[in-house]
């Protein structure tokens, strides 16, 4: 197809009668079914009724008689500089009127973008997660919440479908307040929420419950509602409120134990609970959670047992009251902490 065809393949009949070309074969020919149009026709059907209706009003311009004029040429004249001002002043507002629609044409262009783009962002991937030493809390599209612990990420699927669970995958620590979906006597698939922990995947209903996956060991406290626990070869557990699933990732073993649940909320309350701890156990959060990396000279240390509750406002408090609790000395330099005996 030439370029000149391709020209006219979204003309209207306004457009044919105000395109020169078009307008002069009619008046030569009194019918524009040259070779030209013909063609334009063959290769756009939908154009034929469209330069018929433009050829229609073509001829009947042509076929209008001129009105005799009873104006002398220099009352014409008089009458076109007459006219000259008023048409300079249309055309000045027509400008201004131009200025203001483009404006307004841009700056709603504008607003329509940022609106798309904000839709866009609500759907895709959503990934959030915290350094050493932060915590954050994420409401999620269904009002879920979920605090982080320092080092974890959260990610999941914005525009969740009406017909699917609410899914997300977490690793690190974090306490989940699920929003409870589903209606009475009407449960549907939609209604659960689903988290990918590791090897398991934990579905619930309404449920507020701790996750911890650090170090191939994954712990999971329920508080209230219901939970289950589902993994490879079939495992499948039903957590109760004030029951701990404790997973070990490389044995591939699990165990439900009865505990006090709340210990595992401690850090949401700014606490480390050390109770029946050991130094080793210190040592994972001052790594896992503020990223440093701790040598202990003495290994014989590290099963020295503590118990309490610290308050932590920083990784300074901690090692306060390993100083004072066990008499020993502790250099930090950097991302490094070296504990040696006194």
């Amino acid at each position: 197809m030439n370029s000149r065809l391709a020209k006219y393949k979204d003309f209207k009949a306004a457009d044919f009668f105000a395109d020169e070309d078009f307008v002069q074969t009619t008046f030569q020919n009194g019918d524009p079914q040259n070779d030209f149009w013909s063609e334009l026709g063959d290769h756009f059907p939908d154009l034929i009724a469209e330069m018929e209706r433009a050829t229609m009003w073509i001829l009947l311009i042509k076929g209008q008689e001129l009105a005799p004029s009873g104006l002398s040429s220099h009352q014409r004249w008089a009458g076109i500089m007459a006219q000259i001002p008023v048409y300079e002043k249309k055309q000045r507002q027509t400008r201004v009127i131009r200025k203001i629609l483009r404006w307004t044409a841009s700056a709603a262009a504008l607003l329509l973008f940022a609106m798309l783009t904000y839709e866009i962002s609500q759907y895709g991937p959503k990934a959030t997660n915290t350094a050493f030493g932060q915590q954050r809390e994420v409401a999620l599209p269904d009002a879920s919440i979920i605090k982080l612990n320092s080092n974890s990420s959260l990610s999941y699927v914005r525009g969740w479908k009406t017909d699917k669970p609410r899914e997300v995958w977490f690793e690190g620590e974090g306490m989940f307040e699920v929003k409870h979906t589903a209606i009475k006597n009407r449960l549907r698939e939609n209604d659960f929420f689903v988290v990918h922990v590791g090897d398991l995947s934990l579905t619930v209903l309404g449920t507020k419950f701790n996750v911890k996956d650090r170090r191939g060991r994954i712990e999971v406290a329920l508080f209230e509602g219901s939970l289950r626990v589902q993994g490879k070869d079939g495992m499948d557990r039903l957590l109760a409120p004030g029951e701990m699933f404790i997973y070990d990732e490389n044995e591939k073993a699990n165990q439900i134990v009865h505990s006090d649940v709340n210990r595992a909320l401690s850090w949401t309350r700014g606490e480390l609970s050390i109770e029946h701890s050991d130094l080793a156990n210190i040592i994972s959060v001052l790594e896992d959670n503020y990223g440093y990396q701790v040598i202990v000279q003495d290994s014989a240390l590290l099963h020295k047992r503590f118990t309490g509750v610290i308050p932590v406002k920083g990784i300074d408090d901690i090692l306060f009251v390993i100083k004072h609790t066990m008499n020993v000395n502790i250099e930090v330099k950097n991302k490094q902490i070296v504990i040696k005996p006194n």
